[in-house]
Order: C-alpha cells, then sequence, then structure tokens
C-alpha cells in the first residue's frame, strides 16, 4: 500500500496557512521510522570512530619513539596477550627516523641490544618497561617510495 504525501500547495501563503501546512505535514510523518533511522545514522557515525580509533598506533609502542606523520597502518595484530605485530608505511626518511627512534629509545631507558653489522642497519631490537623484547625492521618491500616499517614486540 502506497501512502498519499501530496501536499496541499491550494490557498494563500500566509503564515496561517503556513501553520496549517506544518501540521499535515507532522500529521503525516511517521515518527517512530525517523527516529529508526536517525537511530541507524547515530550507530554508523559511532562505529566509524570505533574503526578511526582502532586505527590509531598500538598502546605498547613507547611514546619515545614519534611516528611519521604520513604513517598508513598496514598490518596490526595481536597474538595472545604478549605478542604484538604492526606495520606502517611511510615516505619520511628512515636514515633519520631509525636513528632517532635508536636516540630516543637509548635515552629514555630502554635497552638497545642489537649488534653492530650491515644487515642490523635498519633495525632495532630494545627492551624496556612492559616490553620483554621488541624489534622494529625496514622491510624489503617498498611501494611507490613509501617504506615498510614494522614492529614486533613481545611484552611482559
Amino acid at each position: 500500500m502506497i501512502a498519499n504525501y501530496s501536499f496541499p500547495i491550494r490557498g494563500p501563503l500566509g503564515f496561517a496557512n503556513l501553520l496549517t501546512r506544518l501540521k499535515w505535514l507532522h500529521a503525516k510523518l511517521n515518527w517512530r521510522h525517523i527516529r529508526g533511522m536517525i537511530a541507524a545514522a547515530l550507530i554508523i557515525l559511532s562505529k566509524n570512530s570505533i574503526v578511526y580509533a582502532d586505527e590509531r598506533f598500538q598502546d605498547w609502542i613507547p611514546d619515545v619513539i614519534v611516528i611519521p606523520q604520513d604513517a598508513k597502518v598496514v598490518t596490526d595484530r595481536a597474538i595472545g596477550s604478549t605478542v604484538r605485530m604492526f606495520s606502517i608505511l611511510t615516505g619520511a626518511n628512515v636514515e633519520t627516523l631509525f636513528a632517532d627512534w635508536e636516540e630516543s629509545l637509548s635515552s629514555n631507558g630502554y635497552l638497545i641490544t642489537q649488534n653492530d653489522g650491515e644487515l642490523q642497519k635498519w633495525s632495532i631490537e630494545f627492551s624496556g618497561p612492559g616490553i620483554a623484547n621488541a624489534k622494529i625492521i625496514l622491510a624489503p618491500v617498498t611501494e611507490n617510495n613509501d617504506h615498510l616499517i614494522e614492529f614486533d614486540a613481545t611484552l611482559n
């Protein structure tokens, strides 16, 4: 059954006629459906904000590690209660980024445990408060001049 929603347009355009038209509109609208649409819109908006919140960086990553502004989350995994894997894609200068991260970690109470050598140039192994061991590496894969940086950790 299709409802007739034709709007009365006859009569003068004065204030009294406007009130009549508003009363007609109020009577024709199904407020239960409108409340349902509003509720659905609120649920969708809250879901989007939850997804956005999940795209933020993991809370185990030390605050002293400054993530580049252009970083995009590629992988975000938690295995059990202690293993964490996280990766970002960034166009930042990785040489500067890794040097800054290593300096920040070592000067803020984290123990850097990596070995010297060319293979270890693009990695930082560390441990510290709440972190049994963690490793940050530059993955060999690049995409459109972006660099993939992977974070792996075992938490205490």
